[in-house]
Parts: structure tokens; C-alpha cells; sequence
């Protein structure tokens, strides 16, 4: 099982139309298998996944590790993110 917690986003740049942004979360890894992959989903106000994204990396079973990644997106679909969760 893997187990996602303590997801956050800083917003790196921005121009009229986009923003780059860092989104991180704290994975902790008791699958059998050390090689982690997590999906992430933007939701809306209205509960709707409007973004996702996926966070990859080497967990060694037992232990938590953060996970990070960068990409942009349009800034009004940003905007309208209330939360990210696991999906």
C-alpha cells in the first residue's frame, strides 16, 4: 500500500496565460515493489478533477520519501483548484 500525505504547490512563474508550478507530497511506500508511482488530481469547487499529475520516484519499502514535480498550466484553470488529493 502507498499512502500520500502533506501535498502542496508553490507557484514558480507566471506570465498572462500560465503558471509553472512546483507540486510536492510526503509518499510513504509499504508496497512490495520500490518503485513508486502516485496520480494527483486537481479538484474543483464543485468536487470535479479539473488537472492532474503524477509524481514518480524510488521509495525503498518501509520508508517515506517527498516526491516533487514541476509543470504549467493555463491560470485560470489554476485559479479554479481548491485542493490536490490522491486519485
Amino acid at each position: 500500500m502507498i499512502t500520500v500525505h502533506d501535498i502542496a504547490t508553490k507557484v514558480i512563474s507566471e506570465s498572462e496565460s500560465s503558471i509553472w508550478f512546483a507540486i510536492k507530497a510526503l509518499v510513504h511506500n509499504e508496497s512490495d515493489d520500490t518503485e513508486v508511482y502516485v496520480e494527483l488530481q486537481g479538484i474543483d469547487s464543485d468536487g470535479f478533477e479539473i488537472d492532474d499529475i503524477t509524481l514518480t520516484g524510488t521509495i525503498p519499502i518501509g520508508a517515506s520519501k517527498v516526491l516533487t514535480n514541476k509543470t504549467y498550466v493555463e491560470k485560470e484553470l489554476f485559479g479554479q483548484i481548491v485542493v490536490w488529493q490522491e486519485k
